[in-house]
């Protein structure tokens, strides 16, 4: 006795022109992928390094934005104690962070509108805030 069950589970032969149709459709998928996956990958990569970049700029900002902070309570406290000019270094720091800010969201504005090539059509390809050290700037440190 034979179980019901082997005889409805075995494949029946497939028409020939099916089965050519199938061979050509899994070719022509085959085709697809292969055409476009370069295409995909340099996608991907350029989405992570524009996500990288981002990261970056976002990391630098973050960072002003602590020292700015930090230059905006000293000046207070600088004018609190009668140390005006003091207070008048804090104030010119705080005026060149936010010149490096404005810089720094020009670029992440550049960055997320265009991606990396954004940076270039702003005249920011390759640009760093840097920080100057003078002897005026360097008081006690």
């Amino acid at each position: 006795l034979k179980p019901l069950l082997v005889d409805s589970l075995r494949c029946k032969s497939l028409k020939p022109e099916f089965a050519m149709w199938l061979w050509v459709l899994g070719a022509a998928v085959l085709g697809l992928n292969v055409a476009f996956a370069p295409k995909l990958l340099r996608g991907l990569m350029e989405w992570r390094r524009k996500r990288q970049k981002l990261d970056e700029i976002e990391k630098q900002y973050e960072t002003l934005r602590s020292v700015r902070q930090d230059a905006v309570y000293h000046h207070g406290w600088a004018n609190s104690r009668g140390d005006y000019r003091e207070a008048e270094a804090h104030e010119a720091h705080v005026m060149e962070i936010d010149r490096k800010l404005k810089i720094l969201r020009e670029q992440f504005d550049a960055v997320s509108a265009h991606g990396l090539s954004g940076l270039a059509s702003t005249g920011c390809a390759g640009a760093y805030i840097v920080e100057e050290s003078s002897r005026e700037n360097a008081k006690d440190r």
